[in-house]
Formats: structure tokens, C-alpha cells, sequence
């Protein structure tokens, strides 16, 4: 039985469907983010380094707020931050995109990076305590929201450049929408009030099973991060695309990740989180070595769809085990496995960068297939975690929608 405590089962559908749509709010937005990093490198005149390093201070801007997440869930709870993030994300997405002086673009792209790093942290919390409300795995159909959303994002983004609206005004409404969403939709997040003295600190040392799993998840992370910010270059530079045609090769890798994504608590209970993890990792480095060896822009977009399966739910299974860690409440231990994975997610483009500046875009797109086989030969770490969704049945009511 639920506890007295326990919301309701109205309230935590409500709940899933509110962090559903920030979910798909922030793929969204970096969706359209993706696809604009031409144009913002062309208006700028940077050359490859100099965009690296603009990149690298969006991941700045992450990794300096990303760490005071954890304390501030464990204090206040997850809702408050999703909220506080959610609304300064497109906010600062709009005036990074539409910004021309190159003192202007590094100041929005750390605030930018500050915003979605926080907004990471934050709406996983949130949705690590909706899957222990109902009872089930839903992990994997979260994170399928944000592919869906950068699937949106990417096509209206593509769209943005083909009419002429790749200055800034079509990200500027996008921006609109997006501010008055959340403001309809977060107040149906859950709040689960934080119990005194449960959580301890909130960011923790990284260690053992934790440390591992945030490597995993960081590069992972890495992968699906250079693709945002380099796989339209890469179809561009290797193919001859043009800036409409180069956002397929992103919408590709979301279109795969979403359909294989809410598809994965099936695919785990299944072949186990094990299998999952194997043919991911094996995926992944087979899509990425396509997509940097050909000269067709149709195949280099299959294989980044390809990356995009092989990608999908590594991350999810990562986070289910995360927030199991021995030793560490899940709401921390998720936080702390996030904080270590996202650091990939919003490092690797700027590495990736720093390669290609020196041995070309196609050898730096290229070394993310090692993220891959790593991934596939370290899987044995989350051997069990199928078996999550019957222990979440054993240990209270399950709220189907």
C-alpha cells in the first residue's frame, strides 16, 4: 500500500507527464542549438579552435553550477530547481543564438551551460522520484521525451535557416514558447520533501561502482554531445551538405534514440541491462566509423542514426543503477553519477574540437568510436539491473497511466 505520504496515483501521472514535457522542452532546445552552430560560427568568423573554445566555456558554465546541484536537491528537493532552470534555459539559448560579438557569445554560452547543466541534474532528480512513485521503470521514456525534442528542435531549427531566421528571431520565439510551457507545466512536478539527515552531504566523492558508472555515462555522454555541436559540420565538410541538409544528420540520431528509447524498459527486462548495454556500445562505434568514412550524405546520416540506437539506453540503465549505488541514498548517488556523465556530454565537443583542429573533423568525429567499445567491454557493471522493475513491484503500488 502507499504510505499516507505517498501522492496520489492522479498526481503522479500528472507528475510524469509535467517532467515528460521538460524533458522535451530542453531536447528541444538543444536541438535547435545544433543546428544553428554554423551560422553562429560563420556570423563570429571563428575557425575550428576558436569555436572549440566556445564550446569548452558553455562546458565551463556547466561544470561550475553542476556541482552545487546535489546540495540543493538534497536541502530543497528536486521541484524547485527544475523550475528555477527550466525557465532560465531558453532564455539564455535565445540570447547565445543571437548574439554576434565574440565578448557577447562567450558570456551567453557560460550562462547558457549553467542553465542546461542545472536543468540536467534537476529534472533527472525529478524523474528518478516519479519512477519510484509508480512503482516501474520509466527512466528510459524520459530521456526518449528529450530525444524527441531534439528531433523537434533540429527540424525547426533546419527550418529556422532555410526561410532566412537564422539570426536569432527564430530562436528568440522558440524561446517564448518554451518560457510559457513551463511555466504551465511545472507546477505539476512531484515535490517529495527532503527528509532530515537522510541524504547527507549532497555531492559526494565519486568511488567504486559510482565513479565507474559516471565514466560510462560520461562517455556516452561524449558521444551524444559531439554530435549535437559536430555532426552537422562533419555532413557538411565530409559530404558537401548544405546548412539545411546538414541538420539530418542530428535528426537522424534523435529519431533513432527516441523510438529505440521509449522501446527500453522493454529492451532491458527483456535481454537484460547487460545485452543492452554490449549492443549499444557495439552500435555506437559502428555508426560513428560510417559516418566519418563516406562521402554520401545519406549514409553519414544513417550512421549517425545508427549511434543514435546503439546510444539510446545506455544512459537511462546507467542512471537505474546509479540511484542504487551501495552507500549512497538514490537521489544522491544519481546526482553524483549525473555530475561525472554530463561532464562528457558537454566536454566532449570541445575535445572533439581540439582533435580535428589538429588532425581534421574526421579523425576527431572518428575517436568517439573508442567511447563505444569501451562502453560495450565494461557492461558487466549493470548486470541485474533488469530486475529492477520487479523489485520496484515488490515495494509498493505500481501507478499505471
Amino acid at each position: 500500500m502507499m504510505s499516507p505520504t505517498s501522492p496520489s496515483p492522479d498526481a503522479v501521472r500528472r507528475a510524469r507527464r509535467a517532467i515528460s514535457t521538460i524533458f522535451l522542452l530542453n531536447g528541444a532546445g538543444i536541438g535547435a542549438w545544433a543546428v544553428h552552430v554554423p551560422t553562429v560560427q560563420a556570423r563570429a568568423g571563428f575557425d575550428t579552435a576558436t569555436l572549440g573554445l566556445l564550446l569548452l566555456t558553455i562546458a565551463g558554465g556547466a561544470m561550475a553550477a553542476m556541482p552545487l546541484c546535489g546540495a540543493l536537491i538534497a536541502r530543497h528537493g528536486s521541484r524547485r530547481l527544475t523550475l528555477a532552470s527550466a525557465l532560465l534555459f531558453p532564455i539564455t539559448l535565445a540570447a547565445l543564438v543571437g548574439a554576434s560579438a565574440p565578448a557577447s557569445l562567450f558570456v551567453f554560452a557560460f550562462l547558457f551551460g549553467a542553465a542546461n547543466g542545472t536543468l540536467d541534474v534537476a529534472m533527472n532528480a525529478n524523474a528518478t522520484e516519479v519512477e519510484k512513485a509508480r512503482g516501474v521503470p520509466t527512466m528510459s521514456s524520459f530521456h526518449g521525451f528529450f530525444s524527441l525534442g531534439g528531433l523537434f528542435g533540429a527540424a525547426l531549427g533546419g527550418l529556422m535557416l532555410k526561410f532566412g531566421l537564422g539570426d536569432g528571431n527564430g530562436v528568440l520565439v522558440l524561446a517564448g514558447v518554451m518560457l510559457v510551457a513551463v511555466m504551465l507545466t511545472v507546477s505539476s512536478t512531484l515535490h517529495v520533501a527532503p527528509v532530515p539527515g537522510e541524504h547527507g552531504p549532497g555531492v559526494r566523492l565519486p568511488r567504486g561502482p559510482a565513479l565507474y558508472l559516471g565514466l560510462l555515462a560520461l562517455l556516452c555522454m561524449a558521444v551524444e554531445g559531439a554530435l549535437v555541436d559536430w555532426s552537422a559540420l562533419v555532413l557538411r565538410e565530409q559530404t558537401g551538405a548544405s546548412a539545411a541538409q546538414a541538420a539530418l544528420g542530428f535528426s537522424l540520431f534523435s529519431i533513432a534514440m527516441a523510438a529505440c528509447r521509449f522501446a527500453g524498459d522493454g529492451l532491458v527486462l527483456r535481454f537484460g541491462a547487460r545485452g543492452v548495454m554490449v549492443a549499444g556500445g557495439l552500435a555506437m562505434a559502428a555508426g560513428v566509423l560510417l559516418a566519418v568514412s563516406t562521402g554520401n550524405v545519406v549514409i553519414a546520416a544513417l550512421g549517425f542514426g545508427l549511434v543514435g540506437l546503439g546510444a539510446a539506453n545506455v544512459v537511462p540503465v546507467i542512471f537505474t543503477a546509479a540511484a542504487r549505488t551501495p552507500g549512497m541514498a538514490p537521489g544522491v548517488g544519481l546526482a553524483t553519477a549525473a555530475t561525472v556523465g554530463y561532464s562528457g556530454l558537454l566536454l566532449g565537443p570541445p575535445v572533439i574540437g581540439w582533435i580535428a583542429a589538429h588532425a581534421g573533423l574526421a579523425v576527431g568525429v572518428g575517436s568517439l568510436a573508442l567511447a563505444g567499445v569501451v562502453i560495450a567491454a565494461s557492461a558487466n557493471i549493470v548486470r541485474g539491473a533488469g530486475a529492477n522493475a520487479v523489485a520496484a513491484k515488490a515495494e509498493g503500488e505500481v501507478v499505471r497511466d
